[in-house]
């Protein structure tokens, strides 16, 4: 049964993304998940980036690409092994977690007070983005 494909451009014609939907059918992608993608992203997006936008699904999560998407252009899926760092409470744990494991920060005495939110804020926020409790590195 043909599928209804939105013409995008001479590249991505009906034939082409019919042809690739098939053949990814046949290596047990879901057929649900494709159309659905094509949906929100268009023929052309299809062609070139579902398989890693697929990819990084099965490797991380759905909400982990999404939040990476919320951020990035789909383009750029594929580096999200590059870019993520995890998921965080907040902006403030994600900046001790990674000076801890930058610098192994010695035992502080109790009374010494860190400001994380401002560390986030001055030095990491720069080169880091934080949605939803994913961090995601923005040089990969």
């Amino acid at each position: 049964m043909p599928y209804e494909i939105a013409p995008t451009s001479s590249f991505a014609t009906e034939e082409h993304v019919q042809e690739h939907l098939e053949g990814l059918l046949d290596d047990g992608h879901d057929e649900d998940e494709m159309k659905e993608f094509i949906k929100t992203h268009g023929n052309k997006d299809f062609l070139c980036y579902f398989e890693d936008y697929a990819r990084m699904v099965d490797e991380y999560d759905q909400e982990t690409v999404d939040a990476f998407l919320e951020e990035f252009d789909l383009m750029d899926v594929e580096h999200l092994n590059d870019a993520y760092h995890g998921r965080f409470d907040s902006e403030a744990e994600f900046a001790e977690n990674f000076l801890n494991d930058c610098y192994g920060m010695p035992d502080m005495p109790y009374w010494v007070a860190i400001d994380w939110e401002k560390t986030w804020d001055d030095g990491l926020s720069w080169d880091y983005t934080f949605n939803n409790g994913y961090v995601f590195c923005n040089n990969w």
